[in-house]
């Protein structure tokens, strides 16, 4: 990893980008773990940041008035915060890119009790838009197939929360649980061969693992209180996630197994929305700190 001593004291953020993208060579050894940073200082109300490919830019939902909710961009050489949407005049929020984030995946509300699923093409300027009807206020958490031909979403049904997912164009919707209880947060891992995600199904909230066809559905973790928000690492070995297991939501990390968890904070107030660097060794999060709510680089390792 390159120094940027250099630039450190003018520009912190950008300073960052540039270790955050520093390519190892083979045979080189990697160097300790970046230090926490922090990287946006308004201090508003902040949720589901996503860093995009590169690792350059972070989008993340911001609570502009008291009632708005808008998607902004940060981008890391810059330090500098702006609208990705600049044309939103209704709340968006949870956004989800593809690999290549040319689609990105959104929950929008257009009117009272009607959340929207939007999938963006941003080379066609294009928007899919899959709509459940009224009523259905708790459909959450997009996540896009690496291999395009899926989007997952939580969504309310008679029997509880499911997992199910439309193609890309918004069509044919199918269902991959069919529980007791809330199913939230699912994500592809890099593969596209299994989906992490958080349920209820057995009491409180666990996370739990399952094949892409929805089979083979595994418990990974078993401590009290919650366990949610899952998110595989880059290279598929390892899940982040936000509990409350020891009192005050921290931010874990354990083996794509659940084996090994390993808690990576400790801040009085509430460290939440884990994901990951491209680099694989950082996580940006969400930390409520005295009150103010703000983007941090954490190290996993």
């Amino acid at each position: 990893m390159k120094s940027c001593w250099y630039l450190e004291a003018a520009a912190p953020v950008a300073c960052l980008a540039l270790m955050l993208t520093t390519t190892l060579w083979p045979g080189t050894t990697a160097q300790p773990a970046t230090a926490e940073k922090q990287l946006t200082f308004d201090g508003r109300w902040k949720a589901d940041p996503v860093v995009l490919p590169g690792g350059q830019e972070i989008v993340y939902t911001l609570q502009e008035t008291p009632t708005l909710l808008s998607l902004w961009r940060l981008r890391l050489n810059t330090g500098q915060s702006e609208r990705l949407h600049p044309e939103a005049n209704t709340n968006e929020f949870e956004i989800a890119f593809s690999p290549d984030a040319r689609y990105a995946a959104f929950v929008q509300n257009r009117a009272n009790l009607n959340l929207k699923l939007v999938i963006r093409d941003y080379q066609e300027k294009r928007d899919y838009i899959y709509d459940p009807g009224g009523g259905f206020a708790g459909m959450r958490s997009p996540a896009i197939s690496p291999d395009l031909s899926r989007v997952l979403f939580s969504i309310p049904t008679a029997t509880g929360q499911q997992i199910a997912y439309v193609n890309l164009q918004g069509q044919n919707r199918q269902f991959l649980t069919n529980t007791a209880g809330i199913n939230n947060w699912p994500r592809f891992s890099p593969d596209g061969k299994h989906i992490v995600f958080s349920s209820t199904r057995d009491g409180d909230y666990e996370i739990y693992v399952m094949d892409a066809s929805g089979s083979n559905v595994r418990r990974l973790t078993h401590s009290p209180g919650m366990d949610i928000r899952p998110v595989w690492s880059p290279d598929g070995r390892y899940i982040a996630f936000t509990s409350n297991r020891d009192g005050n939501y921290e931010i874990y990390v354990m083996k794509a197994d659940g084996s090994e968890p390993r808690r990576i904070t400790n801040n009085p107030g509430r460290d939440d929305y884990p994901w990951w660097f491209p680099d694989g060794r950082n996580l940006v999060i969400v930390s409520e700190r005295s009150g103010r709510y703000d983007l941090y680089l954490i190290p996993a390792f």
